[in-house]
């Protein structure tokens, strides 16, 4: 088959590493994949998969276009779909592309990676965007709890939930990162410096229990509009001496390989690329239950799930595994589980299986 994966850019982010997972995995059995990016103004953070051909256009937003910029925008997209002469496309957040798909008449799968009860649209382009994703062949989603709110609401959408998946980690020596003080041990959090990961939850939590442990320190790796916010909270909090703000590390295999804890205190997710990752090395986690975690982490098992907001409560659970070695090596062997309960190999299966029906 020839499949189109679209995405806005290959920039620092979960759906961008899974684009690339899809585009080398289907490439490998045999398909032939094109990737296509609409924004080159964001540099490549993660790299194109062998055997995919790669093309870049230079497309500003519907928002930034205006309504009659939209119409010139939306024929270079189409021009561009078509020169692809696709077989079938699948567009990852990108829903203009399927009103190109529609206009071509080429099946088109959507996918989202964010809980679809928060994404928020004003009136003219919730319309579109409905209208559009009502004729995909699937809208494909990350939870169960996902596909069943928009079989509530969306009952002329078709979604079918696929969960991103788990790789194994690369067994190779792993020297500790330079950032990581001598004789310290680790609590880690990665993402983006933003409201929706709730880093300033996450350090209102470190408050009350960083004097208990004066040999463990918070690293957040990640960059983002409230870095300056996040850190003047940490100077009020009075823990700026036990936190360590890291700019975003490319390959994180050391980091996960001599952290002992992971945190999440994110207000709302997909399903976290980042929380996979980290439970494959091995990494027990302390999370608040949102979208994602929810279905990733099992509560007393490989980790422990905290009702939102709740904190004390999220400081309480790090505690104890913070004091106890022996649980957290338990729950850490456990977390290795998640490769193979949300395998490369089955992601592949889903969605190659969804373009095979797409095509008929």
């Amino acid at each position: 088959m020839k499949i189109t994966c679209v995405i806005g850019t290959l920039g620092g982010g979960g759906a961008e590493r899974v684009m690339t997972y899809l585009c080398g995995g289907l490439a490998a059995r045999g398909h032939e994949v094109t990737l296509l990016t609409l924004d080159p103004s964001v540099p490549d953070f993660y790299p194109t998969p062998a055997g995919v051909r790669r093309l870049s256009m230079e497309l500003p937003t519907f928002k930034k276009a205006g309504f009659w910029g939209g119409i010139p925008r939306l024929w270079k997209l189409t021009k561009a779909v078509r020169a692809t002469r696709p077989d079938v496309v699948i567009s990852f957040m990108t829903v203009s592309v399927c009103a190109s798909c529609f206009l071509l008449r080429i099946p088109y799968i959507y996918a989202d990676h964010l809980d679809v009860r928060h994404l928020a649209y004003c009136l003219k382009w919730r319309i579109l965007r409905n209208f559009l994703l009502g004729r995909a062949f699937r809208v494909t989603v990350l939870s169960e709890r996902d596909r069943k709110y928009i079989a509530l609401y969306h009952s002329h959408w078709k979604p079918a939930v696929i969960y991103n998946p788990a790789l194994a980690p690369e067994k190779e020596f792993a020297a500790r990162p330079d950032f990581f003080t001598a004789g310290k041990k680790y609590v880690l959090a990665v993402g983006r410096l933003a409201k929706q990961k709730g880093f300033d939850r996450l350090l209102e939590a470190w408050r009350r229990v960083c004097d208990d442990f004066p040999d463990w320190r918070l690293c957040i790796i990640g960059a983002g509009e409230e870095e300056a916010e996040l850190k003047s909270l940490a100077d009020t909090l009075d823990v700026q001496y036990s936190v360590q703000f890291v700019p975003p590390v490319k390959k994180l295999n050391a980091v996960y390989r001599h952290a002992e804890l992971y945190a999440m205190s994110s207000r709302a997710e997909g399903f976290p690329m980042v929380l996979l990752e980290a439970m494959s090395f091995g990494l027990p986690v302390v999370s608040f239950n949102c979208n994602g975690p929810d279905v990733i982490v099992r509560d007393g098992v490989d980790g422990f799930l905290v009702k939102q907001n709740y904190t004390d409560r999220l400081a309480e659970k790090m505690a104890e595994l913070m004091k106890d070695e022996t649980k957290r090596r338990q729950f850490g062997e456990k977390a290795r589980e998640v490769v193979k309960r949300f395998s490369l190999h089955k992601y592949l299966d889903a969605y190659e299986n969804l373009c095979k029906e797409a095509v008929k």
